[in-house]
């Protein structure tokens, strides 16, 4: 009879045991996909990151070390030398260091009005006589 009901609802969802790979998963955190999942190095950084790409606070801390990489002249875009980075700074980044952006010493460029806003329904600076909304704030 189980196949009568298959019939009767043909585009109903197959029910399919779980992979292996997602029971083993805690709760909140995904499975990884089959693809990452069977490479060797998948069970160590990579995964990690997979799980963890979505926190903002791990976001912030990736984005902070790309940061300091950049300064000391690293190519993120090469992993070997972001790997020769992160061999020569694991006792510093371990201990918390670099929690922070590295400071540029640069103060940002103040915008400094050369002169008053024109608003929608002024004559335009243009010099054409109509109204800017109707020339050149169009």
């Amino acid at each position: 009879m189980s196949w009568l009901k298959s019939l009767l609802k043909p585009f109903r969802k197959q029910e399919q045991a779980p992979a292996p790979e997602a029971q083993a998963a805690p709760p909140g955190i995904p499975s990884l996909p089959k693809e990452i999942a069977e490479a060797p190095e998948a069970k160590g950084m990579m995964a990690y990151f997979y799980r963890k790409w979505k926190d903002p606070a791990f976001l912030k801390q990736i984005k902070t070390l790309a940061a300091y990489m950049a300064k000391d002249g690293v190519d993120v875009k090469n992993s070997a030398q972001v790997k020769a980075w992160l061999e020569k700074n694991k006792a510093a980044i371990v201990a918390g260091k670099f929690q922070e952006p590295p400071a540029d010493g640069a103060k940002p460029a103040t915008y400094v009005k050369t002169g008053p806003e024109v608003g929608r329904n002024d004559p335009c600076p243009c010099g054409s006589g109509k109204k800017y909304k109707k020339c050149c704030g169009a």
